[in-house]
């Protein structure tokens, strides 16, 4: 079997780059070892009876909003993709009080107002506006390339050498410092400082606060869209621009080995013994360690990218709580009815807490919840008068030694499912005050711990859903290896692609995005 170019795994970037290489004319073979294509697009609707259950990720502002759907959009809606969207995407309930954040600016000036920080938002959103293309730029700019310096001359011309020197303080600077200096209400605070952990970050850490303005703007302005019928959907519409252009995706298909010959990526090698020739590229989309340890163990790989690999490090875990309900979730706080993500916590020193608690390896004691309501925007989610709710927690330990509580046992087993379930039980008690009949109305609970998540999908090592660490030592230049090599293996025709390497987690597909877009070139 031969194809142009062999793509290992079949996650969002996986298939982005499978669709766009298959749109030029590139014969693509996808291989996945999993039953299923997509990654950590896990749509499940045999879990609950007459549900649709997005298990792992859940919402596609990244996506929609980036370049690989600004690119495909007209293919995928020809396979019958559709987005629906919202005007409360957001909000939070904390011990000072609640917030939503909407698309329409009065709605969210208004909301603003009531807690004193309506001219703070709007000077906010107004000053990122202006170089919103730099800000959006920097995440997805492709640094090993010319258009990078490019991108670099057009922001200097734009900002000027003082106006560049000042924005490259304001990337490094934490979301905690930034957030209190900002904004005077400790509810405007809450509302916003969550949002640096869906990048994989605390409040503390150094990028937080640009993350946390890039990702505020982006929900003001684009919402949270989702497809109809779930995640599911967007998979289907990207194979099938695979396989409509003659290539394959290839379920419960491991690959053992990249084939490397003369310096050069030939193919790869399945479990089964079977050998895939790739003609023009091989592209994988896996962990640093599993690929340079792993898929090249017989290549020769240079000592330094095999000694950056192995440095390579993972972040705090994830877990997931999916909750049917036998009616609508009832809110004590009837704005957060219609709102389709709510951070449910006491403050920003809990957040704070919370996350430093995991990560010198202690369950939280009160953790930061996020409270998906997916049925929200899209109500096929489940049947007609019922509920359902999707939750995450983002500030676990990957390796849990106590509880800051005090409350749960820990050993040394780590994640076993009586931890995980335990664990879950504080956080329904936490929620419980503020939906309340969470218990009374519950008909079933899935609950995904770090095992789990690790069992799901083989790049989220230790349950860590963004396959690896995103603080500023790991990211941009430096993700995936210190060496700042970008996607290139340093063997020819060999690219790492996925959620490990620039630009990071997500579900946008950028790094697919842009190594596609390399060959093409």
């Amino acid at each position: 079997m031969t194809a142009d170019a062999v793509i290992v795994g079949s996650g969002i970037n996986a298939l982005v780059a499978g669709a766009l290489l298959a749109r030029k004319g590139w014969g693509v073979t996808v291989c996945e070892r999993s039953d299923y294509a997509g990654g950590a697009i896990c749509t499940r609707t045999d879990l609950f009876d007459g549900y649709t259950v997005e298990l792992l990720s859940s919402w596609h502002p990244l996506f929609v909003g980036g370049p690989a759907y600004a690119e495909l959009a007209p293919d995928l809606a020809a396979r019958g993709l559709e987005y629906l969207n919202t005007t409360t995407p957001t909000g939070v309930v904390c011990a000072d009080g609640s917030m939503t954040l909407s698309t329409d600016p009065a709605a969210t000036t208004e909301a603003m107002g009531a807690v004193g920080d309506a001219d703070a938002w709007n000077a906010m959103l107004a000053g990122f506006g202006a170089k919103a293309d730099l800000a959006f730029g920097v995440l997805g700019l492709d640094f090993w390339r010319r258009s990078a310096w490019k991108f670099g001359w057009k922001a200097y011309r734009q900002l000027g050498r003082q106006g560049l020197a000042a924005s490259g303080a304001e990337l490094l600077e934490p979301a905690g410092p930034w957030l209190d200096r900002t904004f005077q209400s400790p509810v405007t605070r809450a509302l916003l400082g969550p949002w640096a952990l869906h990048n994989g970050l605390g409040p503390e850490d150094s990028g937080s606060a640009f993350i946390t303005q890039v990702i505020g703007a982006a929900i003001a302005w684009g919402g949270m869209p989702v497809p109809v019928g779930g995640g599911v959907r967007l998979v289907e519409a990207l194979t099938g621009i695979i396989t409509g252009a003659g290539g394959q995706v290839l379920l419960g298909s491991e690959v053992t080995r990249i084939e490397v010959s003369g310096g050069r990526a030939t193919g790869v090698r399945l479990a089964d013994g079977s050998v895939i020739a790739a003609k023009r590229a091989v592209l994988a989309s896996v962990t640093p360690q599993a690929l340079y340890s792993g898929l090249l163990a017989d290549a020769p790989v240079d000592p330094a990218r095999q000694a950056a690999a192995q440095a390579f490090r993972y972040g705090r875990a994830g877990m997931q709580i999916h909750l049917a309900l036998s009616e609508a979730p009832d809110w004590a706080e009837a704005s957060m009815r219609d709102v389709a993500i709510v951070h449910v916590l006491d403050s920003m020193d809990t957040l704070t807490e919370s996350v430093s608690a995991a990560g010198r390896g202690l369950l939280p004691r009160r953790p930061t919840i996020v409270v998906g309501q997916p049925t929200t925007v899209d109500p096929s989610r489940a049947p007609a008068g019922k509920g359902l709710l999707w939750i995450q927690l983002q500030e676990n330990p990957r390796n849990p030694r106590g509880d800051l509580a005090g409350e749960i046992s820990v050993d040394a087993t780590g994640w076993t499912p009586q931890l995980r379930d335990a664990y879950a039980d504080r956080v329904i008690a936490q929620l419980e005050p503020h939906i309340r009949n969470i218990r009374s109305a519950q008909t079933a609970r899935h609950v995904l711990g770090p095992a789990d998540l690790q069992a799901l999908n083989i790049n989220l090592v230790g349950g860590d859903p963004y396959a690896g660490d995103c603080r500023l030592d790991q990211y941009a230049l430096w993700r995936p290896l210190s060496t700042a090599t970008g996607h290139s293996t340093g063997i020819i025709g060999l690219w790492q692609i996925g959620a490990s390497t620039h630009p990071g987690p997500g579900l946008g597909g950028g790094s697919g995005f842009q190594v596609a877009s390399r060959l093409l070139s």
